[in-house]
């Protein structure tokens, strides 16, 4: 008997947003690391340890659009990220997160001050992400959103977690290439069969395809890229766990 993926009976979760292609999409190809290590900032060029984040990688939009890059040139020195967020295409990213997982499951290994850091330098009121493969930008608010209060990197890792357990329509399924399809449904049932009850499996396969199973099982958090479209706007970077 053929397993049949199940989608959830309303869309009241859904969101109105807009969607972002993006042409320099491709699945970061980090290798997977057994146990998290927590990384600090690179020195400076005297040696010194800095306290200002590593610059945002805009190397793939820079060398698809340098026409783009031509009329913004300090495009790269307006915005930082958190280097636990930074996306390092040469190296492991900072932090060992599986995105389908609740933070908890990372923060006890990292020291708790560095969760409620700013997520940028300047630190910034709200941040949209983005991923290719989800129809549906994230919006990040600082919590709780007080008059001059910012993102964090807690707010950012915690959005990112709750926005992917959200149920997708069957219509947004039926957006996704046939090719895909068949990784979209596997990622779906590999994550319910981590569910040791048979009972609690069974409520979590009926709440239907969830977006992280969009991801096609590259739920690894590899980081947050930078884009031209706005110091507040960012790529979301995933690899297989």
């Amino acid at each position: 008997m053929s397993k049949r993926v199940h989608f959830a009976s309303t869309n009241i979760t859904y969101e109105p947003g807009r969607a972002t292609p993006s042409p320099s999409f491709s699945y970061s190809s980090l290798p997977s690391s057994s146990s998290p290590e927590l990384l600090t900032p690179p020195p400076d060029d005297e040696g010194r340890q800095s306290a200002v984040y590593p610059r945002t990688p805009y190397a793939k939009q820079l060398d698809l659009y340098p026409e783009v890059a031509a009329s913004t040139p300090s495009i790269q020195n307006q915005m930082q990220i958190h280097f636990l967020l930074a996306f390092t295409p040469y190296s492991e990213p900072a932090i060992w997160h599986d995105l389908s997982l609740p933070l908890t499951s990372v923060e006890t290994h990292y020291p708790s001050h560095a969760f409620s850091e700013p997520a940028t330098s300047p630190p910034m009121p709200s941040l949209i992400i983005f991923h290719p493969l989800i129809k549906y930008e994230i919006e990040v608010h600082p919590t709780p959103p007080v008059p001059g209060s910012f993102v964090s990197v807690r707010d950012v890792l915690l959005k990112l977690y709750t926005e992917l357990r959200l149920a997708i329509h069957e219509s947004e399924y039926r957006d996704v290439p046939e090719p895909e399809r068949k990784y979209v449904d596997e990622a779906y049932w590999r994550r319910c069969s981590r569910i040791r009850t048979a009972v609690d499996r069974l409520q979590e396969e009926q709440k239907g395809i969830k977006r992280i199973d969009l991801l096609m099982g590259n739920t690894r958090f590899t980081g947050l890229s930078g884009t031209l479209r706005g110091p507040d706007i960012w790529e979301l970077n995933v690899a297989a766990p």
